[in-house]
C-alpha cells in the first residue's frame, strides 16, 4: 500500500503479507497516530471496501478503470517502479527494500517544489 501527501508528495509504503482489509484499517489506524493524515483516496479493490468504517478521516473511492483521480499516488508508483521496473512482480520485494526506495524518492530533489525534496518540505509543514 502506497500512501502519498498531496502537497508535498511524501510517501509512505507498506507490504502487507495478504491483501485484507484488517491489514489495510490496522495500518492507517496506526499511521493516523504518528502523520495528520485527513483524508485518503482509494481505488474500488476490496482490501479497501472497509476504509469508510473508520473514524476521524474521509474516504473517497475513485472510480473503476479512472486511475487519473489519483493521480499523485499513480505518479509514486511510477517512481517506484525505476527501481522495480514494470513486468517485475513487486511480490518478492522485502519491506527493507521498500523503505529504501521509498526514502530515495522521499530525498530526491522535485522539480514540482522548486528542486526541493519531499521530506524537507513535509518536516517544514509538520512545525508550523
Amino acid at each position: 500500500m502506497t500512501l502519498v501527501e498531496r502537497q508535498t508528495r511524501y510517501a509512505l509504503t507498506i507490504k502487507f503479507p495478504e491483501k485484507k482489509t484488517g491489514y489495510v484499517n490496522q495500518t492507517v489506524l496506526y499511521y493516523l497516530k504518528s502523520y495528520p493524515i485527513k483524508s485518503i483516496t482509494a481505488d474500488n479493490r476490496s482490501e479497501f471496501s472497509l476504509l469508510s468504517e473508520l473514524e476521524g478521516i474521509e474516504v473517497y473511492f475513485a472510480h473503476a478503470y479512472s486511475s487519473h483521480e489519483r493521480g499523485t499516488n499513480e505518479n509514486f508508483n511510477g517512481l517506484l517502479r525505476e527501481f522495480v521496473p514494470k513486468g517485475v512482480s513487486l511480490t518478492g520485494l522485502t519491506q527493507e527494500n521498500l523503505v529504501i526506495y521509498t526514502q530515495a524518492i522521499n530525498d530526491r530533489l522535485r522539480r514540482i517544489h522548486n528542486y526541493q525534496s519531499a521530506k524537507k518540505l513535509f518536516e517544514l509543514a509538520q512545525t508550523v
